[in-house]
């Protein structure tokens, strides 16, 4: 994804900051044990916000431990895991590839075709285990490929791509909440989009690249009551889940944290 989806650390409990912090350090190492040091270079905070959407959901048994990390070695990082880690670092996989391949078309950059290059093999085993969420990120990135290039690109058609590919990235497998995550992946999908569009607004126009905020004859600053409804669709189902467990943390997240890097550029301070 691409790392709006994030708390407000100044608005939790010092046990909520923990909480948020060793469920993010347990992804970071499940990347790491499963797939290595490279593969943890596309760690977010994003897939945190999953593993703790769909732990709240689910409720699955958890394991808790410490642990020595290379990049923090002067203290034993503390660790949560659970089902909902490894499906999260095998999505962070999905995504990592995706991703390298569509900046190696942008960019023509050696790098990122040796990136794409060296997640292809973990991608593939990954695909063997979820071909739907994997066949759903391939098919939406090509489709929104030919929609921005497009002559006249049509962007509701675009924003809706964009909210199709994360739809089933939230459907962890097809059961009772199947449709609830399927229609919050798809409205959080979409004010990603949007967002991004907003914050990359004035490299896309140096650069010349498709911006959707460009093609409504807005400002990034005049977005925020687009961006809001998406928003405001996932929140209103999000507020129906049965959800308990991190009921706070995730609120900060989606009340809160998803504007910070909004509103640290276009206000110059944090509102959230």
């Amino acid at each position: 994804m691409f790392g709006y989806i994030e708390c407000n650390r100044s608005k939790l409990s010092r046990e909520e900051q923990e909480r948020y912090q060793s469920v993010y350090c347990g992804l970071c190492r499940n990347l790491k044990m499963r797939y290595g040091d490279l593969e943890r270079m596309s760690l977010s905070y994003d897939m945190t916000f999953v593993i703790l959407f769909l732990s709240s959901l689910y409720e699955p048994r958890e394991t808790k431990g410490e642990f020595r990390c290379g990049l923090h070695p002067l203290r034993p990082r503390s660790g949560v895991e659970n089902c909902f880690t490894e499906y999260a670092a095998d999505m962070t996989v999905v995504l990592a590839y995706f991703k390298a391949l569509d900046d190696w078309k942008d960019e023509k950059k050696a790098e990122k075709r040796w990136y794409g290059g060296r997640l292809k093999k973990a991608y593939r085993e990954v695909e063997k285990v979820y071909p739907r969420q994997c066949r759903a990120v391939a098919d939406s990135i090509q489709e929104l490929d030919f929609i921005e290039k497009a002559p006249g690109a049509n962007v509701d058609q675009a924003i809706n791509c964009s909210g199709k590919m994360l739809s089933e990235l939230f459907v962890w497998k097809e059961d009772f909440w199947s449709n609830s995550l399927r229609m919050f992946g798809t409205e959080l999908g979409k004010f990603i989009y949007l967002m991004d569009a907003a914050m990359d607004y004035k490299k896309d126009l140096k650069t010349g690249n498709y911006n959707p905020v460009a093609e409504m004859k807005k400002k990034p600053e005049e977005m925020e009551p687009i961006l809001g409804m998406p928003l405001g669709n996932a929140m209103e189902i999000f507020e129906k889940l049965p959800l308990v467990q991190d009921e706070n943390l995730l609120r900060n997240i989606l009340y809160g944290g998803v504007w910070q890097q909004y509103y640290a550029k276009m206000h110059g301070k944090e509102k959230a």
